[in-house]
């Protein structure tokens, strides 16, 4: 089995490289791919950079490259619902898009107004995050390549789209991979609330929230070894 899994910046793939046994790298497509093995799995993990171009054209690549079985993008996102909070995973069962025209986009493969991630992965990732005692919802995700910082643009999303969290690649990762015919799934820890201000988020230590989806990452991989033994 081998699995690839993405995220937008170093610090939500770092744990997981850590993780890999016989870890071996490469530079190509403008980043730096990871491989290795994990409870027997072959893992290849890199750093897709931020907003939707960067997360399809990372995907469609390690598809190409490594023909995984399935996908994961881990990473963090702003809450965009009050019951939310700082800490906490959004597992995505759905993602979609702020600011595009869906009707459009949607005449063509594979013809859907939003996306999926796997329902066995989505059930797994609960497995991991109970296990682990992290808390969790299964929910949905608005994507955009603006950053939703200031309240006013969170409470315009949030109605916009009826998500739980705004982030800027999930929609476009889990798109790709169902031209792919692939499972996918999205992982999203929050670290910023829907009332907080943007200018608050550069004093966060984002890596402390994309440990919690990475550890989850690194569960869910234990989980599909057990699986597959």
């Amino acid at each position: 089995m081998k699995i690839a899994v993405l995220g937008a910046l170093e610090e939500e793939i770092e744990l997981l490289k850590s993780s890999l046994s016989n870890p071996s790298s490469f530079f190509k497509a403008g980043m730096e791919v990871f491989g290795g093995t994990l409870e027997g799995i072959g893992v290849e993990c890199a750093k897709s950079g931020m907003g939707l171009v960067a997360a399809a054209a990372a995907t469609q690549f390690l598809i190409d490259s490594f023909a995984p079985d399935a996908l994961i993008f881990s990473g963090i996102a702003g809450a965009l619902s009050e019951k939310l909070g700082i800490g906490e995973v959004v597992i995505g069962q759905t993602a979609v898009f702020l600011d595009a025209d869906m009707d459009l986009i949607s005449q063509d493969s594979p013809h859907l107004n939003q996306f999926s991630s796997d329902p066995h992965l989505v059930k797994l990732a609960s497995m991991a995050l109970k296990s682990l005692r992290i808390p969790y919802t299964v929910g949905k995700l608005a994507s955009s390549n603006r950053f939703i910082g200031s309240e006013s643009m969170k409470e315009k999303a949030g109605m916009q789209s009826g998500a739980d969290g705004a982030e800027m690649e999930g929609a476009a990762f889990l798109q790709i991979c169902a031209k792919n015919g692939l499972p996918a799934l999205v992982l999203r820890t929050i670290s910023d609330g829907a009332c907080m201000r943007y200018s608050s988020f550069h004093h966060f230590d984002t890596s402390s929230y994309s440990r919690q989806s990475n550890e989850a990452v690194v569960k869910i991989l234990e989980l599909l070894s057990s699986e597959k033994s």
